[in-house]
């Protein structure tokens, strides 16, 4: 039975990644052991800081963002939280882009430009209200996706 406050998802796709979660969690030792070897207190704090700062930051590689492809929109979603909706009618073209390592990863932007990217791969959706890049390692989905989304193709 379809419920008519939720909306029908039409797909969903997960952008993670196990190695940058890897990464991080690697690097996350050198503040450990910093703070292990650190013999003021006051020194210890910012070191402190960084370590739920950095098992969020794996928590979040490792997860990835959601991408949920519903009747009216995408949603991107990261640990159960929406981070950003792009309606339907927003959305001008989109089109698969390379991702260079010097852009960065993870949540970037600034303005009206938006990326969520562990790879170097994205689709470049174009709004009526600015960028979006949905990092994907299989983008021909992403593209797939939004197709049916868009009433491109039929829902077979």
């Amino acid at each position: 039975m379809s419920n008519a406050f939720q909306p029908e998802l039409l797909a969903e796709e997960t952008h993670s990644s196990l190695a940058w979660g890897l990464i991080i969690l690697v690097l996350m030792g050198v503040p450990l052991v910093l703070v292990a070897l650190s013999p003021s207190g006051v020194a210890r704090w910012p070191l402190i800081f960084m370590g739920p700062l950095g098992i969020a930051t794996c928590a979040m590689a490792w997860s990835g963002f959601q991408y949920r492809f519903l009747q009216h929109g995408v949603e991107i979603r990261m640990l159960g939280f929406r981070l950003r909706s792009i309606p339907r009618q927003e959305i001008l073209s989109y089109s698969i882009e390379p991702w260079a390592l010097m852009r960065g990863y993870g949540i970037r932007g600034i303005g009206r430009s938006r990326a969520y990217v562990w790879c170097n791969k994205v689709v470049h959706i174009k709004t009526s209200n600015g960028e979006v890049y949905l990092g994907h390692r299989e983008p021909e989905r992403i593209v797939r996706d939004l197709d049916q989304m868009m009433g491109l193709v039929s829902r077979g």
